[in-house]
């Protein structure tokens, strides 16, 4: 029990309520905490120096003041007024039992309001005559005004985070527990019912690399980055993943140290870049788009002009050989040097045409046809000539809408890619597979065709040739459309050349699917032809 006090006013400091030997008053009085006590009526008896300049009240205003005066105005922590009863003092001396660190709010003569933190113990006493009590309490305004300060940083913290489109998560370096994390993180890891587990701090880092394995298309590449991490400790580590569902997520990893440089924790970063990827992906696709078209176009400059001109010294050498060849003896050595000239002559007259084609310089004559009726004609002129084994398998609609278009030059690409199927054969032979029909096509779907052209959606015409020869190696494929460019010791390069002209002159498109040892498959698309009223 503590000592007996006794006021001793002639012994007591000025500013001091307090009684007993010197020693203990002196060493209350150097305590920051203000002291008051009170007797078993509940009047305050005695009090320090730090009583009254904490409560802002004088020796006079406090001696005898009791919990239950009016002047005192005290509110508890969330606001509401604290009732008289339930204040530590008035709980103390009625029941004997102490309280510890109590919230009050208190108004002070001057109007400004504090905060303390009151703790009361009981003296001596009795429940039937009532309990001193030894009340002590320290000014807490600053502190809480610091918490609430901290708190609203916090706050605003956590706010931004969770703002960021990233997912991010602090883990500790020894156990790799996560701190703390933000709330994009669990819808970017899709994780479910572990959401909860990580809520409550049971998921570490460990299991979050864990579930992010079964995500990712590649977990051989994840297990490896996982590695570069662990070997290099608290240095940056950031890769992307390809995940199973088609997006990609960026995984950054970078070490905290504290203001000594010690490494003291990791900071992860998820991010779904999946729109930034796609659109470099595009971006790249429309430079090389361009590139391509530049270069073609250029290229078609060229060829054209180079037609055109061959085509004028053709004409005289044609008509020069053919003057020739009626003069000349029949059967003689001259008649049939003549002819292999006029034969030469009709191959670099085809061969320009094709020069024409592509470059679109050829002069067009533009029919409302049906394009089963004109890929039939195309076969029918093929089918003599073609090597044994190969076999042409036609799946031709019938009821087709027309188009409007060159039958010269629908018949023209029809050939170059059927010529192309055949020569990919096996030496034994095989079936070509020639088929028309209409197909829906979107915007977006063009983008596989080449030079992927900007059409609308909607009906299309489509011809599909498919072989099952030895295929097209990637390599190769990025340059078939190339002029002059052929794999064939005795092609011209100009035939898939032409048609993709003759496709695109026509607001049309060219796909082209193949393989090595798959065979090939190309799609032609062409738009019907607008209604017409009475003509078909």
């Amino acid at each position: 029990m503590a000592p007996t006090m006794r006021r001793d006013t002639d012994d007591a400091a000025p500013d001091s309520g307090l009684a007993g030997p010197a020693e203990l008053r002196a060493a209350i009085e150097a305590i920051d905490d203000g002291l008051v006590v009170h007797e078993p009526s509940g009047r305050i008896s005695q009090w320090n120096s730090a009583a009254l300049r904490i409560l802002g009240l004088s020796a006079e205003q406090l001696q005898g003041r009791h919990p239950m005066d009016p002047r005192w105005r005290v509110t508890r922590h969330d606001g509401a007024v604290f009732p008289a009863q339930e204040f530590p003092a008035m709980v103390t001396v009625r029941t004997g039992r102490a309280q510890s660190n109590v919230v009050m709010g208190v108004e002070l003569p001057n109007r400004e309001a504090i905060w303390l933190s009151v703790s009361s113990r009981p003296l001596s006493g009795s429940a039937s005559l009532g309990f001193a009590a030894v009340v002590t309490f320290r000014d807490i305004t600053r502190e809480r005004e610091a918490l609430a300060e901290l708190r609203s940083r916090e706050s605003l913290l956590h706010a931004t985070l969770d703002s960021l489109p990233a997912g991010l998560f602090v883990t500790s370096r020894a156990e790799r527990r996560i701190l703390r994390h933000n709330r994009p993180l669990a819808a970017i890891l899709e994780l479910g019912e572990r959401e909860e587990l990580l809520r409550t701090g049971v998921l570490d880092a460990q299991g979050v690399a864990e579930h992010l394995r079964t995500l990712v298309q590649d977990p051989e590449a994840f297990d490896a980055f996982q590695a570069r991490v662990v070997a290099g400790a608290a240095q940056p580590a950031e890769a992307e993943f390809s995940l199973r569902d088609g997006r990609v997520l960026r995984y950054q990893i970078r070490g905290l140290r504290d203001e000594l440089g010690e490494w003291v924790g990791e900071l992860h970063v998820v991010e779904d870049v999946t729109t930034r990827v796609r659109s470099e992906e595009e971006r790249r696709t429309l430079d090389r788009r361009m590139q391509d078209l530049e270069r073609l176009e250029s290229l078609g400059v060229l060829a054209g002009g180079i037609a055109h001109d061959f085509n004028n010294l053709l004409t005289s050498i044609v008509g020069s050989a053919e003057l020739a060849a009626l003069a000349a003896p029949a059967g003689s050595a001259l008649a049939r040097q003549m002819e292999r000239v006029l034969e030469a002559s009709s191959r670099a007259t085809a061969l320009c045409q094709q020069m024409l084609s592509y470059s679109g310089a050829s002069p067009a004559i533009v029919l409302r046809l049906h394009l089963s009726d004109t890929v039939r004609e195309a076969v029918h002129w093929l089918e003599r000539d073609l090597r044994a084994g190969v076999r042409l398998e036609l799946d031709l609609a019938p009821q087709l809408p027309p188009m409007l278009a060159d039958p010269a030059q629908i018949h023209q690409l029809t050939l170059n890619l059927l010529l192309n199927a055949c020569e990919a054969l096996p030496p034994d032979g095989g079936p070509v597979r020639v088929s028309t029909t209409v197909v829906h096509r979107e915007p977006a779907d063009f983008a596989r065709a080449a030079l992927a052209p900007s059409l609308h959606a909607g009906e299309y015409l489509q011809l599909e040739i498919r072989d099952e020869g030895c295929g097209i190696a990637p390599a190769t494929l990025e340059r078939i459309f190339d002029p002059f460019f052929s794999t064939k010791f005795s092609g011209s390069g100009l035939g898939l050349s032409a048609a993709l002209g003759i496709a695109l002159r026509h607001r049309g498109a060219l796909f082209v699917e193949s393989a090595p040892g798959a065979g090939t498959t190309v799609r032609v698309l062409f738009p019907p032809a607008p209604p017409a009223g009475g003509f078909a």
